[in-house]
């Protein structure tokens, strides 16, 4: 797991973040993806938000997280 970071130090806050998902029960399509925490305004539980282009979106609980990365900046030719 060099290089990525415990999910309990991942940004709470909506920023996006790279994740490395491991789902037993409902494998990921793409195991390395993009996700944002967020709240559930109706259920108020909060979890992780990915989006995968073919199947939409998924969420996630941190036992699903191995770890994650910070995007990497932007930079200007």
């Amino acid at each position: 797991m060099q290089d990525w970071l415990p999910v309990r130090l991942a940004p709470r806050d909506g920023t996006p973040v790279i994740l490395w998902i491991e789902d037993e029960e409902a494998m990921p399509t793409y195991p390395v993806t993009v996700g944002v925490w967020e709240t559930d305004d109706m259920t108020r539980r909060s979890h992780w938000r990915v989006f995968g282009a073919r199947y939409g979106t998924h969420i996630y609980f941190d036992q699903h997280i191995v770890g994650w990365r910070p995007l990497p900046p932007h930079h200007r030719a």
